[in-house]
C-alpha cells in the first residue's frame, strides 16, 4: 500500500464527528495513479478510490506535494495555485478539509 493510500485509509477514523455541517465531497488526483473521494457528513466520513461522486472541491497535484503539506514539511501559498502547483476549484475549503480532522 503506497503511503498516501494509507492516509486516506485513516482518514475514516480521523474525523472528528460534527466538524463537517453537512454533508460534502473532495476529490484529490494525485499525479496519474492516486485518485480518491472523500465524503463527509456530520457523523461520519466516507472514503472511496477513485473518482465516485460529484465533488464540491476537486484537488489536483503531486504526490510529493501533498505528502508535503500533511506532514506538515510545506504550507501551500496563492503562488502554488497561481502558478498551477494544486489546482482546484475552491482552495479555500481545503482549511475545511483539514480541519475536520482536528479537534476544536
Amino acid at each position: 500500500m503506497s503511503d498516501i493510500a494509507s492516509i486516506f485509509q485513516s482518514l475514516t477514523w480521523r474525523y472528528v464527528p460534527g466538524n463537517m455541517k453537512k454533508k460534502t465531497v473532495y476529490y484529490f488526483a494525485l499525479d496519474e495513479d492516486e485518485k480518491w473521494t472523500i465524503t463527509f457528513t456530520p457523523e461520519a466520513c466516507t472514503v472511496e478510490p477513485g473518482n465516485t461522486a460529484e465533488p464540491d472541491c476537486f484537488v489536483k497535484g503531486s504526490k510529493a506535494m501533498f505528502l508535503d503539506v500533511w506532514n506538515g514539511r510545506y504550507v501551500p501559498s496563492a503562488i502554488d495555485f497561481l502558478l498551477g502547483r494544486i489546482r482546484s476549484n475552491n482552495p479555500l475549503m481545503l482549511k475545511e478539509f483539514y480541519a475536520a480532522f482536528q479537534r476544536r
